[in-house]
């Protein structure tokens, strides 16, 4: 069949999307893997029907037009959305934001992180409660210890790290606030009022906790001038932005280059508020400090369990420097990780990549599988490639283009992980789209 997988930020999601891609191509199945840009061709019919995986179904005008589209290519959507938080407590209001009946009845099937998501979206939309489905979602599959290969690199080996994962946002972001702000009324979040309250309540609050974070990470700077310090900026922030806010140090790193998960596995701490990095930390047996300076409101306190807890900077220090200087490493609280499955699910021993090609297999038909003439498609890619040589593109915060080689190498480092993958060819089409197919 022909399978469509949508990247929107490409630091987040194309270890995770390459890999299920992979796992498909195996298979049998044609996948292409872009930017939105695929999915219009899609909507054009410029691409036959197949299998689309969209990384959400908000009910915005724009995205419920482009579910109809697809519809009417007689393509099958299935939908994973990749912002849900499932270290928040408050996912129903999560939910009625990021789905509507529209949004859902327009869709084969909505794939779910855990039961946790999976029961909330059930009990609010119960009348289409056959389209919800638990698969897990491939990035977490990431987490795994047989993937940790894919985290090695000659340019941080020998270092031990102390990384600052951060999700703060306002302040930070590469877009303005009241660009963010116009965004949202234009997709109708703030149609409900309750949200609206949450966004505003949850800007005034991170702001505040970015000037804590800020007088933090200059205080451990300057304490601990030998231990080597990380910012990991989250994919909304910009680089440039920490770095206009925080003391220049040689100890300091603030740096988007690899992944989260990257230096999350080479960093001996990780420090970080309500962020799914702690979790991760956790997971990958790292020491995990939660900073709470502010009294929290109890949105994103799930993820805050999972490590040492900490109220102001001079204990964070501290707790720093005890951590720092443990020689044993750490090791998977049992207790812990059970509370961790009561949410995330049991990420060790299930296989969401196999999850979701089982799903879409259900779907396999005549029509789906017509085989797309990709000429005009890699005419159209190569003047991509043409014109950002000639013209400058704007530059994508979220989304830069893909490097030959990187893509290479991450693609050579993945066949390594599992052998069933070992005759799956890539072929890079354009500067945001790449195609997987089974080797002739």
């Amino acid at each position: 069949m022909n399978i469509y997988i949508k990247l929107e930020i490409l630091s987040r999601e194309l270890k995770a999307k390459l890999l299920l891609g992979m796992y498909a191509a195996s298979k049998g199945h044609q996948v292409l893997i872009g930017d939105d840009e695929i999915l219009k061709m899609v909507e054009k019919k410029e691409l036959n029907p197949g299998i689309i995986l969209e990384k959400s179904i908000t009910p915005a005008e724009s995205r419920l037009n482009q579910l109809k589209n697809y519809n009417k290519n007689k393509s099958v959507v299935t939908s994973l959305d990749e912002e849900t938080p499932l270290s928040t407590n408050d996912l129903d209001l999560f939910c009625e934001v990021r789905f509507s009946e529209k949004s859902i009845n327009l869709s084969n099937k909505v794939f779910c992180w855990s039961s946790f998501d999976f029961q909330i979206l059930s009990k609010l939309f119960s009348k289409l409660s056959e389209k919800f489905v638990i698969t897990g979602n491939p990035r977490m599959e990431l987490w795994k210890e047989k993937y940790n290969d894919l985290y090695k690199s000659a340019q941080t080996r020998g270092k031990k790290f102390i990384m600052i994962s951060s999700n703060i946002g306002i302040g930070l972001w590469s877009t303005k606030y009241s660009s963010v702000v116009k965004l949202l009324k234009n997709n109708g979040y703030f149609s409900n009022k309750k949200y609206e309250k949450y966004f505003y309540d949850w800007m005034s609050y991170n702001f505040r906790l970015l000037h804590k974070f800020t007088s933090a990470i200059n205080y451990l700077t300057e304490r601990f001038p030998n231990y080597n310090f990380l910012v990991r900026p989250h994919p909304s922030e910009n680089v440039e932005n920490w770095k206009n806010i925080l003391i220049e140090r040689e100890n300091l790193t603030i740096t988007k280059d690899f992944d989260h998960s990257y230096w999350i596995q080479n960093s001996e701490i990780i420090i970080h508020n309500g962020c799914t990095g702690g979790l991760e930390g956790f997971i990958r047996k790292k020491k995990v400090i939660a900073y709470k300076p502010l009294e929290q409101n109890g949105v994103l306190e799930f993820a805050n369990q999972f490590g040492e807890i900490t109220k102001n900077q001079t204990e964070l220090g501290d707790i720093v420097q005890k951590l720092y200087n443990e020689k044993e490493p750490s090791s998977l609280n049992t207790q812990l990780y059970d509370k961790f499955v009561s949410r995330y699910g049991d990420i060790i021993n299930s296989n969401s990549n196999q999850n979701i090609i089982k799903e879409w297999e259900k779907y396999k038909s005549f029509d789906l599988s017509k085989k797309n003439n990709l000429f005009f498609i890699k005419i159209k890619n190569k003047l991509r490639f043409l014109k950002n040589i000639f013209v400058k593109p704007r530059h994508n915060e979220k989304f830069p283009d893909f490097e030959k080689e990187n893509i290479n190498n991450l693609f050579n480092s993945m066949k390594k992980t599992d052998h069933n993958l070992k005759n799956v060819k890539i072929n890079l089409i354009g500067p945001k789209l790449f195609q997987l197919k089974l080797q002739k």
